[in-house]
């Protein structure tokens, strides 16, 4: 989601997770320039939606917007005008896809297996693979209610996992 596609930009690394992750938000951490995961500020559509406790927004799994919900994604990491202002760290900005007058839809998944997978390095020769099961799909559509007037779009992120351990 969101969180994800700012770890690609210069200047930001995803700061370790603890035990503590209820007490501090779900949404996983970043630092922007140095400045503390709790510094930054995160913008859907102009409004801020840092959590309870002004960190990165997210759902138990960490994710916030799903990928193809968003139409435009910028990090501003230093040296910004007073619009942005509440933070002391970098304002992550994403602005949501709408409808257009013609329908349009996509529809993915991504499969991920232990037959795909290759052995632990602590695994013996003669222990299996443990299993592992990700399915990551996702659907997306947008279309007009009204022509030239009203519009809507919808977007949907789902994630089965199971993942046995040696």
């Amino acid at each position: 989601g969101i969180v994800s596609m700012s770890s690609t930009q210069p200047g930001i690394s995803g700061t370790p997770s603890s035990t503590a992750r209820g007490i501090r938000g779900f949404g996983n951490q970043l630092t922007i320039s140095g400045a503390r995961s709790g510094q930054n500020n995160y913008r859907l559509d102009g409004v801020s939606e840092n959590d309870y406790s002004n960190s990165s927004p997210g759902s138990v799994l960490g994710g916030a917007a799903g990928v193809d919900a968003i139409a435009e994604f910028s990090v501003i990491t230093s040296n910004y005008s007073a619009e942005y202002g509440r933070t002391s760290g970098g304002v992550v900005n994403a602005i949501t896809r709408s409808g257009t007058n013609q329908f349009h839809g996509e529809a993915d998944e991504f499969l991920r297996n232990n037959a795909l997978d290759s052995k632990n390095y602590f695994d013996s020769k003669t222990t299996p693979i443990p299993p592992f099961r990700r399915n990551q799909f996702g659907v997306s559509a947008g279309a007009p209610i009204w022509k030239n007037h009203t519009f809507v779009f919808g977007n949907y992120e789902g994630l089965r996992q199971s993942l046995g351990q040696t």
